[in-house]
């Protein structure tokens, strides 16, 4: 009782003494993460949920159109010295998301279904509004204070340097899910203003919020499976665009007739709105994947790659169809070309290299090094790093892997395969029955 009540008054120090001030409402909150570190945790892993949502899209223009937008809503916004940095990526999903200290995502999925740049800025004002406001700090905060009274707070006590290096340590913890973290509804209605405001304050049309709301609530009634990751992580509602209506109709006329920027993204993201049915048809095989409908899945996974065979990434996929269908050579095949036509895209050296295994390890060990490179520290590479050494005869090279993918994946079931590959090469002793 005495070590637990030390805790809950270290908890008590740090919550006093870390409190700081709003940048956007003006008052006192807690705050155990300054902003140095919000910006080094989001810089930590915005490579990883870069690679995370299948790699940034292949298209300079439209990505020079996004950095651009965002950094026109980020310059007029409460926090305009913060690196900030946009990046469209290949996820066919609807969705944005933001990392604390100002690193934001967009998917092809949702950029091919706007339409204006009007429409951009709101969506990007809106995710710029979730990092001045810190709603991904607050949502730290709280999870950090949970695991706190969890583990106890000793550590708090003891630390000489709390402000950096225990809160960084524990922060990486919990730290990946601030990629996609769960928003309350008065913080969407924060951001949903605060977008706003951004997006007319850099010069664009009020009514591109509207557009954009409107377009999401009539594909959730149509597609409702198309926006659940969006909807997962930002909770839409007509309140939410009767809303957007009422702020916008009470602007002066001069704002509320500025003629939106429809053209110009129509051309820009022309190909992305041309290549979406592949990259819907890919979004759908990959669930039948996932419901073991491996002939369907395999089907509409070869689908997408004649709508668009250049796609590196939808190469791969197919490849792990095939291989679920048992068309080991032809998957083989695939997930080489996926992989050359896509080698900066973690997913596809990771196919690739599991895929060739059997057939030729040391090529194999070639692409899972180099998706290690792209997402330092995934388990599943480790692991298959593990297996490939052993096709090899290079049992050293092999434990490394092994006790790599345990300690990245301690209580998983990637962690437990290497586990029993590391007692029966005689790494560790046998448990026994």
């Amino acid at each position: 009782m005495r070590r637990f009540a030390l805790s809950l008054v270290g908890i008590a120090v740090l919550a006093v003494a870390g409190c700081t001030t709003n940048p956007v409402t003006g008052k006192s909150q807690l705050d155990l993460m300054g902003e140095a570190q919000e910006i080094e945790m989001g810089k930590a892993y915005y490579p990883g949920a870069i690679q995370g949502s299948l790699g940034p899209l292949d298209d300079a223009a439209l990505q020079a159109v996004v950095a651009r937008v965002g950094g026109a809503v980020a310059a007029v916004g409460h926090r305009p010295a913060l690196p900030y940095a946009f990046t469209a990526v290949n996820d066919p999903e609807v969705n944005a998301f933001a990392l604390p200290g100002g690193k934001i995502c967009i998917t092809r999925g949702l950029l091919g279904r706007l339409e204006s740049e009007d429409g951009l800025a709101a969506v990007l004002g809106h995710e710029v509004g979730h990092v001045t406001a810190r709603h991904a700090v607050a949502a730290y905060n709280r999870q950090l204070l949970a695991t706190a009274l969890l583990i106890g707070g000793g550590i708090y006590m003891e630390a000489k340097d709390v402000e950096h290096r225990e809160l960084i340590a524990l922060g990486a913890v919990i730290g990946a899910q601030l990629v996609l973290a769960h928003y309350s509804r008065e913080q969407e209605r924060q951001s949903d203003e605060l977008g706003l405001d951004y997006a007319v304050k850099a010069g664009y049309s009020p009514r591109g919020m509207i557009e954009t709301q409107r377009v999401l609530l009539e594909l959730q009634q149509r597609q409702p499976n198309a926006v659940e990751k969006l909807f997962a992580s930002h909770p839409m509602s007509a309140e939410r665009l009767a809303k957007a209506e009422e702020r916008v109709g009470k602007l002066p006329v001069e704002l509320r007739e500025r003629p939106l920027k429809a053209e110009p993204y129509r051309v820009v993201v022309a190909r992305v709105v041309a290549d979406r049915p592949a990259w819907d048809a890919a979004r759908e095989g990959l669930g039948l994947l996932d419901d073991d409908k491996n002939r369907e899945g395999e089907a509409k996974l070869a689908e997408a790659v004649r709508l668009v065979p250049q796609a590196g990434v939808l190469r791969s996929f197919h490849a792990a169809g095939l291989a679920a269908v048992d068309r080991d050579k032809e998957a083989v095949r695939e997930g080489v070309e996926g992989a050359r036509l896509a080698p900066g895209i973690f997913v596809s050296r990771l196919i690739a290299g599991e895929l060739l295994i059997e057939s030729d390890p040391q090529l194999a060990l070639g692409h899972l090094g180099a998706a290690e490179e792209l997402m330092a520290g995934n388990a599943r590479v480790a692991y298959l790093s593990g297996v490939a050494y052993e096709k090899l005869n290079r049992r050293q090279e092999a434990g490394e892997a092994y006790r790599a993918a345990v300690e990245r994946d301690p209580d998983g079931e990637i962690g437990a395969a290497a586990l029993k590959r590391l007692r029966a090469l005689g790494f560790i002793p046998d448990a026994g029955p």
